[in-house]
C-alpha cells in the first residue's frame, strides 16, 4: 500500500496547493490538498447507498502520516457529473481526478474498518496521463493502448489511462491454482479487437471492477456496432451446479462453448470479485456454430460475488447467462439482445431484483430462457431461483417473454410482461410435475404480484397438466391488463405503483411495487448506462 507521507512529500515539491478547476490535460479536477494544512476539499461527494444516494461537500485531514481523518461533511445538492463517489458497499473512495500542477491523478482511499470518526488510508494514485504499458502488458497499435493476452497469474490493475485490447483469450489465475485478481478502475476502457477476444475469470480468482456512476466501466467490442464484435466477460466458480452422474460428491462441468474450461464446486457463498457500474457492449461471438459466448458468462458462481449496476447491450447471444450456482444480482439492465436476455440452466439457485429488459425492434428471443437441466430435467440441484421486480418490454419479432421449461423452478415476484407475442410459457412434463396444481402449487414454482399484457398471454407447452392461464391467476396479486408504462417507467395511475409486496428474503430491498422502477423519478439507470435509444 503507498504511505500517504512519501505522497505529502512528492505533493508538496510538486505543488504548493492542488488546483480545483480544470488541469492541464483537460480532466476537471475534483478534489483539492494543501500540502500547509493537511486538509483534502471534496467539494462534492456522493455516498451511494443500492440504488439512491446523498450528497455532501467534505473536508480530510492528514493523520499519522499515512491516513485521512473526516473533519466535516455538510449536505449539497444532487448534481451529476465528475464527482467523487463513496460506495458504502465496497468502503471505497473514488477521487476520479487530483490536478498537482500540470499533473493529474485518480485516487483511491478505502475506509478504515470501525474508525469514528471515519478515517480512510490511501490505496491508488494513478496518473490519468497515458505513462507507457505496464510489464503484463505489451503496446497496442494505436497511442495509448496496451494488449493482453494469454494466461495472466498475478495481480494486476486496468486504469483509465489506457485502452486496453484484449487479444484472444484473456485468462485470469489458473483453475483453482495460481489465483489472481484482476482490478479495474472507474472508467476504464477494454476492447476486444475481433470477435475471438474475451475476458475469462478462472475458478478461486477474482475480478474487482468497481465503477460509479459518472466513470463506469465500459467492455466493448472495437467498432461498437453490432452485436458479436467481441466475445464477453466470462466468470467460473466453485459454487455448487448440476450436470454429472448421481452420486458425484462435487460437481463440476466443462464450459459449454470453452470445453476446456471446467467449473461448479461445493461452496455455495463462494466470491469472484465485483462487478459494479459496468457496461458489456456488443459481445457474443460465436466459438463455433450454435456455440456463442454471451454478453456476461456466469459459470458456478457463487453468493460471495457482488453483481450490481450492470447494462449488457447488443449481445449476439444471451445477454446473461447463468450456469448453475447461486450467483445473486440486482439493477440489471439487458437491451437489444439477440437471443435470451436472461438465461438460466444447470442448477442456478440464485437471487436478482430490479431487471429491466428492452427488446430490440428488429431482433431477439426471449426476456427469460429458463432450464433445469437439458438432458435429466429432475437433475439435483434443481434450478430455483428468486426474482423479483422485472420490467420486460418485447417486441413483436420476439417469441416470448418468459419460458419456464425442463423442470425448472422459480418463485417470481413484483413483475411486468408486455409486448411480446406470448407473455409466458410453461413447457415439460417435469416443469408441470414441479410445480404442483393451481389451488395446490408446491411452492417450487409460483408467480406473484405480476402483470401480463401481450398479444398471447399464455401458452400451454407440452405435457401440460394444467393450464398456464390457471397456474398465473390462481396466485395473489397477479393480472392480466395494461401495466400503463410509459417506456419502462410506470405512468401515473399505474397500477404497478403500490401494487407489489415485500419478498421474505434477506437479499431483496423491501419494495411495494411492481417492476423495476417505483415511478418516473425513480430513475436509477438515467446516467451510466450506454445510451441505446
Amino acid at each position: 500500500m503507498l504511505k500517504l507521507d512519501h505522497i505529502k512529500g512528492k505533493l508538496i515539491t510538486t505543488s504548493a496547493v492542488l488546483l480545483s478547476a480544470v488541469a492541464m490535460n483537460g480532466y476537471a479536477a475534483t478534489a483539492t490538498f494543501d500540502p500547509a494544512s493537511g486538509i483534502v476539499d471534496l467539494p462534492v461527494v456522493e455516498v451511494l447507498n443500492g440504488a439512491s444516494s446523498s450528497f455532501y461537500s467534505a473536508k480530510l485531514q492528514l493523520v499519522n502520516g499515512n491516513q485521512l481523518k473526516l473533519i466535516a461533511a455538510d449536505p449539497v445538492s444532487a448534481t451529476q457529473g465528475q464527482r467523487n463517489v463513496f460506495d458504502s458497499s465496497t468502503a471505497a473512495v473514488h477521487v476520479p481526478s487530483i490536478a498537482v500542477g500540470s499533473d493529474n491523478f485518480y485516487a483511491k482511499l478505502r475506509l478504515v474498518p470501525g474508525s469514528g470518526p471515519l478515517s480512510f488510508t490511501l490505496e491508488q494514485l494513478v496518473s490519468n496521463e497515458f505513462q507507457g504499458c505496464p510489464s503484463f502488458a505489451v503496446p497496442g497499435s494505436t497511442p495509448g493502448s496496451c494488449l493482453l493476452s494469454g494466461e495472466i497469474k498475478t495481480d494486476i490493475t486496468l486504469t483509465k489511462n489506457i485502452n486496453w485490447i484484449l487479444s484472444g483469450g484473456v485468462y485470469i489465475g489458473g483453475d483453482n491454482t495460481e489465483s489472481a485478481t484482476i482490478t479495474i478502475n472507474p472508467g476504464t476502457k477494454i476492447f476486444g479487437q475481433q470477435g475471438a477476444d474475451y475476458l475469462w475469470i478462472r475458478r478461486g480468482s477474482k475480478i474487482m471492477a468497481e465503477g460509479t456512476p459518472d466513470n463506469p466501466i465500459v467492455m466493448s467490442g472495437s467498432g461498437q456496432l453490432a452485436a458479436g464484435e467481441w466475445g464477453g466477460l466470462v466468470i467460473s466458480g466453485n459454487a455448487p451446479v448440476n450436470g454429472c452422474n448421481e452420486g458425484v460428491a462435487v460437481c463440476e462441468i466443462p464450459n459449454e462453448a470453452i470445453p476446456s474450461e471446467f467449473f461448479g464446486g461445493n461452496n455455495p457463498a463462494d466470491n469472484s470479485g465485483v462487478i459494479k457500474y459496468v457496461q458489456i457492449l456488443f459481445a457474443g461471438f460465436a466459438v463455433r456454430p450454435d456455440e456463442e459466448l454471451n454478453g456476461l458468462t456466469l459459470n458456478g458462481v457463487g453468493s460471495g460475488t457482488v453483481i450490481d449496476f450492470v447494462h449488457v447491450h447488443a449481445g449476439l447471444d444471451d445477454g446473461i447467462e447463468m450456469f448453475g450456482g447461486t450467483a445473486q444480482m440486482k439493477h440489471l439492465v439487458l437491451t437489444h439482445i439477440g437471443d435470451d436476455s436472461l438465461d438460466w440452466g444447470s442448477g442456478w439457485t440464485g437471487r436478482a431484483q430490479f431487471v429491466v429488459v428492452f427488446q430490440s425492434p428488429n431482433d431477439g428471443d426471449r426476456g427469460i430462457e429458463a432450464d433445469n437441466n437439458e438432458k435429466n430435467n429432475n437433475l439435483l440441484p434443481r434450478a430455483k431461483p428468486i426474482l423479483s421486480n422485472m420490467t420486460f418490454i418485447g417486441s413483436p419479432v420476439a417469441t416470448e417473454g418468459i419460458l419456464l421449461r425442463r423442470g425448472t423452478g422459480a418463485n417470481i415476484w413484483n413483475s411486468v410482461i408486455t409486448g411480446f407475442p406470448t407473455c409466458i410459457t410453461i413447457d415439460g412434463a417435469a416443469t408441470y410435475e414441479n410445480a404442483g396444481f393451481p389451488g395446490s402449487l408446491s411452492g417450487e414454482l409460483t408467480m406473484v404480484n405480476s402483470f401480463v399484457q401481450c398479444a398471447n398471454n399464455f401458452i400451454d407447452g407440452t405435457g401440460a397438466t394444467f393450464t398456464v392461464a390457471d397456474w398465473f391467476l390462481s396466485q395473489s396479486g397477479n393480472r392480466a391488463e395494461n401495466p400503463l408504462l410509459n417506456s419502462v417507467f410506470p405512468a401515473a395511475g399505474s397500477p404497478l405503483i403500490g401494487g407489489g409486496a415485500a419478498v421474505n428474503d434477506p437479499f431483496f430491498d423491501s419494495v411495494d411495487y411492481v417492476g423495476a422502477f417505483k415511478d418516473a423519478n425513480d430513475d436509477w439507470v438515467s446516467e451510466w448506462i450506454h445510451k441505446f435509444f
